[in-house]
């Protein structure tokens, strides 16, 4: 089970947007054991108790998942100004463990929002007329849940911005069915103000403690060395390790020396 902000990947240092979060991987079962290690959604750091210990959540994917919903993947702190969005194909939503996880969905206050067809199966061809073409196998169910309860709370989520509005409309959409936006969000935020104190207090666990509760303790991600880059940075890089490796290979390490690997693993 993956949470990444939006556009982004964990941890943060890139262009990704701390308002909205991506749910990943419903292949796994939710009372599933598992942890996380929480970090910073801009730089990486691990987020730590007053001891200085490193602060997981757990033990099962559920509560991993229900945290997550509660601050996000940016700090500790309760985000109840916040989105997310999930996919789940029509196989997922039959078996499990996907169609387990779509009652969490439900249960969590997500909307269904659109159905989008996955071209890697169904082909490259166009239909020739609308409304035919209407035939898919392999349909893909999108979900999300725009919580909007916190102070700075948008009044009506269901209305464009005037900048969009203004701009010559091409297709029909959605929100243009929707009567009364201010009425609308007033009866989703009443029913999202219950469910949101539903959630489980944040409780965090020291990485001993995980181990202790029988459950493998699993690291946040780290940033990948080769990110998107211009080439010349690049270049850059693999010539400095180019460098450090022709350096490391005329003076070898002692037998003795250990090296410590960081382990990269996602929730």
């Amino acid at each position: 089970m993956e949470f990444l902000r939006f556009g982004s990947s964990i941890p943060g240092s890139y262009w990704g947007c701390c308002a909205m979060d991506i749910i990943q991987n419903f292949k796994v079962y939710p009372d599933a054991k598992v942890s996380i290690q929480i970090v910073n959604g801009d730089g990486g750091t691990p987020q730590t108790n007053s001891k200085g210990q490193a602060l997981f959540v757990g033990m099962t994917y559920k509560e991993v998942f229900l945290h997550r919903l509660r601050f996000g993947t940016f700090s500790t702190s309760n985000m109840p100004n916040h989105g997310f969005l999930a996919i789940l194909t029509q196989w997922q939503l039959e078996n499990s463990p996907g169609k387990e996880w779509l009652e969490i969905l439900k249960e969590q206050g997500f909307e269904f929002i659109r159905t989008v067809d996955n071209s890697v199966y169904s082909g490259d061809y166009t239909i020739k007329e609308a409304g035919e073409g209407c035939t898919s196998a392999h349909p893909n169910y999108l979900f999300g849940l725009f919580r909007n309860i916190g102070n700075g709370a948008i009044k009506d989520p269901f209305t464009p911005p005037k900048a969009w509005t203004d701009l010559a409309a091409v297709v029909p959409e959605a929100w243009e069915n929707i009567p009364d936006g201010v009425e609308l969000n007033t009866a989703v935020q009443k029913v999202q103000l219950e469910v949101y104190k539903k959630l489980p207090s944040s409780k965090f666990y020291t990485e001993d403690e995980v181990e202790k509760a029988g459950v493998t303790v699993t690291y946040a991600g780290l940033r990948s060395l080769r990110p998107q880059e211009t080439k010349s940075k690049r270049q850059s890089k693999e010539g400095k390790d180019k460098l450090i490796k022709t350096k490391s290979n005329a003076f070898p390490a002692p037998v003795s020396a250990s090296v410590s690997i960081p382990v990269t693993a996602s929730a």
